[in-house]
């Protein structure tokens, strides 16, 4: 199957969409980026969680308590491919987080490698992600932790 031009901007839309929900701390527009059904995976830095529940409760903590707290996503170099079977696609791209509350400054890069998306009756939405977050941030967490200032 040949993926559409229509359905790469769809696909690009859902990319920013998911990113625009955590920021605006909307939790049920980003459950609304998922396929609905309980058989759905999100691995990254703060852990691998399946279905929709683990799901849910990761993005409530995380953009109401956790790391995404006063930050901003952005997506780019988003490639697509065609996926394993037809209405699937192979979505993979880059991530860059940024503080917006103190001084700016890059946070996290990380890479989406992969993500599988299908078309549903209400459009493309993700079935699974796995982020590969780059050596930096684990060195900016560590100084975090520490109780020592970013570099900027």
């Amino acid at each position: 199957m040949s993926i559409s031009a229509i359905d790469r901007l769809e696909i690009h839309d859902l990319c920013a969409r998911y990113y625009i929900t955590t920021d605006e701390k909307d939790v049920d527009g980003f459950m609304n980026c998922w396929v609905d059904d309980d058989d759905i995976t999100f691995n990254s830095a703060f852990g691998d969680f399946k279905g929709r529940a683990a799901i849910r409760g990761f993005e409530d903590e995380h953009v109401h308590r956790g790391m995404a707290v006063g930050k901003r996503h952005w997506v780019g170099n988003v490639t697509i491919r065609d996926g394993q079977s037809p209405g699937q696609a192979l979505v993979t791209s880059y991530l860059m987080v940024m503080e917006v509350v103190e001084a700016p400054y890059v946070l996290a890069t990380a890479i989406y490698r992969d993500s599988v998306v299908e078309k549903t009756d209400q459009g493309w939405r993700f079935r699974s992600r796995s982020m590969d977050v780059d050596a930096g941030f684990q060195k900016v967490m560590s100084r975090l932790e520490g109780g020592g200032a970013t570099e900027r």
